[in-house]
């Protein structure tokens, strides 16, 4: 275990039972992380980008079992953007399924020779020219912290797949912490206290927190909530209930303290999204 995740785990308040509710509760594998990806589409192309990844939607998940979602920014960012969501066991398997794409027929179907292995990143080919940048980060789930407030996270929401419907809208909410090797550990430790009573004060039934990430290559002290929401309007409707969490509201003014920066967007899933 690695000393961040050792840390992570021992700051994070324990109640009564807790841990033999936590050891019940889906865990990913052992060394496992999760890919954020943002695309950055050309807004002319984004109609076009849009209809391929739904087209091509099987063979990704053939190519890419461990494919979590797919959404286009609605409002609170760049209407031109859509993340993509990963889990990997490990960078061996990322590494073998990028070998194996290189020699899969739509990695190199508008080009004469197959893709070089130093480019057969994702997206499609088709695709890289739709877009005016890509970005990637590498992020780890705070499971304890999940754990602890009763939640599955990733590894038992991904059983949990929903009918899609035009209404359902996810939100990102993403904190820039302070450098330093405390601020991940502290937020955890705040946020998991605060989150058990905004859980329990939200009686609208309105959302669900999928997953709780931080990140581990690229901008560090990140933390991403990834919440799903019946709509945008159900939303408001449970942060609305969650205003009577005391805790929570406590949680929060701390968490200020230790961060730089804070935001939040909707977005829709796409058709093809397994998270939907």
């Amino acid at each position: 275990m690695s000393l961040m995740r050792r840390a992570l785990c021992a700051s994070l308040p324990r109640r009564p039972g807790s841990l033999r509710r936590c050891s019940t509760l889906p865990r990913p594998s052992q060394g496992s992380f999760f890919e954020l990806r943002r695309d950055q589409v050309i807004p002319g192309k984004l109609h076009d980008y849009l209809d391929e990844h739904n087209q091509t939607a099987d063979e990704r998940r053939k190519l890419l079992p461990g494919w979590k979602g797919i959404w286009k920014t609605e409002v609170g960012g760049s209407v031109h953007q859509v993340h993509h969501l990963y889990q990997w066991d490990n960078y061996d398997q990322r590494d073998r399924i990028r070998e194996i794409a290189e020699d899969h027929p739509a990695w190199y179907a508008d080009s004469d020779t197959h893709v070089s292995g130093m480019d057969n990143v994702m997206p499609l080919p088709s695709l890289r020219q739709k877009l005016s940048g890509s970005e990637s980060v590498l992020m780890l789930e705070a499971t304890d912290a999940l754990h602890a407030c009763g939640l599955p996270g990733a590894a038992g929401y991904s059983s949990r797949l929903k009918e899609h419907s035009a209404g359902v809208a996810w939100e990102m909410r993403t904190y820039q912490l302070v450098l330093g090797y405390p601020a991940v550990p502290q937020f955890l430790e705040l946020y998991t206290e605060g989150l058990r009573d905004k859980l329990a004060a939200d009686d609208s039934g309105a959302s669900e927190l999928a997953t709780l990430l931080y990140s581990d290559c690229g901008p560090l002290n990140v933390v991403v909530e990834l919440w799903r929401h019946e709509s945008m309007q159900r939303a408001q409707d449970s942060r609305v209930a969650s205003r009577k969490a005391a805790k929570w509201k406590q949680a929060i003014g701390e968490i200020a303290k230790i961060s730089t920066s804070f935001s939040t967007l909707y977005m829709r899933p796409l058709r093809a999204s397994p998270w939907v």
